[in-house]
């Protein structure tokens, strides 16, 4: 009976080693699957990445580098090889100043916590020349759903950082030339006030003589006959000293300071206009009223006027355009 129940437990014990080995190899083969279909993925990662133009690498949970791309010894001068065994990416290439955000943002990537998986940084290449990169992270995860770590892409944007550099002066150039331009046309603006100011002032003046020339006339006349000779010698004096006439050489400067080649476009736009014409229109041009044109060349508003008319007429113009604001628009 011993006999028989030593080989009873002895059968037992060979069919329940024969079902862990069944089990054995079962997971044996399922794991020598995943790890085929690792490999398979990894070898078809890589095949795909080492002839990018950008610079591929993949980091696995733990941050270190599992794979890392040819293209790397363009942009940084440093072989695959050498950047798998650096101790510290971020040692090895970041400049300085960067190196703590970058660290912060991989760890981030690490712990799939990031916001936005973009982040600028610069490097030193091994000639120690400096470059602008852009790092792009997302995640990798296998078949079912596993996380295997993340997946960089890094990209040489020195030239396009160049160019947001130049862009941004030439803004900056175009905003002092606008504030040159607005300072310019301020001047110009206070010199124009300037100027029809003293016109204003000179026909103001000439305007007040002809007047008491006048009244100065009729009281010298009505007391002729009490012989009195004082009155006829203040008439006297200011005919002497008539109104002082306006230098229109030093206006048409300053006009051409003011409104640069606007005589010369309206003599060639009407060149059978006089000096005379010319003059009026200067004076409209900057806005002067007909009395105030009549003080500045010892004429009468009604005078004016009529030369006004005249005007209108040389420059064929329609009863519905006025006269100033054609010639502003010249």
């Amino acid at each position: 009976m011993e006999s028989g129940d030593k080989k009873d437990n002895f059968e037992h014990r060979v069919k329940k080693l024969e079902a862990q080995i069944s089990e054995l190899k079962f997971e044996l083969e399922e794991k020598g699957e995943l790890l085929k279909s690792e490999q398979e993925k990894r070898e078809f990662y890589q095949l795909v990445a080492d002839f990018t133009f950008g610079w591929e690498l993949w980091f696995d949970p733990s941050g270190k580098i599992n794979y890392c791309s040819p293209s790397c010894l363009d942009l940084t001068g440093y072989t695959a090889n050498q950047i798998l065994e650096a101790l510290s990416l971020s040692g090895l290439l970041v400049y300085v100043a960067d190196r703590e955000k970058f660290e912060g943002f991989l760890q981030n990537a690490l712990n799939q916590d990031l916001i936005n998986p973009s982040f600028e940084f610069r490097i030193m290449t091994r000639t120690r020349q400096m470059r602008w990169c852009l790092f792009t992270v997302r995640g990798v995860y296998n078949r079912e759903g596993r996380y295997l770590g993340i997946r960089g892409s890094v990209q040489d944007i020195t030239k396009l950082k160049k160019a947001l550099g130049r862009i941004s002066d030439l803004s900056t150039g175009k905003e002092l030339e606008n504030r040159h331009r607005e300072r310019l046309k301020s001047e110009l603006e206070i010199k124009e006030r300037e100027l029809v100011t003293f016109l204003l002032q000179l026909s103001q003046k000439n305007e007040l003589i002809a007047k008491l020339t006048r009244q100065l006339r009729t009281i010298s006349v009505e007391n002729f006959k009490n012989g009195s000779g004082k009155l006829e010698k203040m008439v006297q004096l200011l005919e002497n000293n008539p109104v002082k006439m306006v230098d229109w050489n030093m206006v048409e400067i300053q006009m051409e300071k003011l409104h640069p080649g606007f005589l010369n476009r309206l003599l060639l736009k009407h060149p059978k206009l006089t000096a005379k014409d010319k003059k009026l229109c200067a004076c409209l041009k900057l806005g002067l009223t007909s009395k105030q044109i009549a003080g500045l060349n010892n004429l009468t508003p009604q005078s004016v006027e009529v030369t006004r008319v005249r005007l209108r007429k040389k420059l064929k113009l329609t009863h519905d355009t006025r006269l100033v604001n054609y010639l502003t628009e010249i």
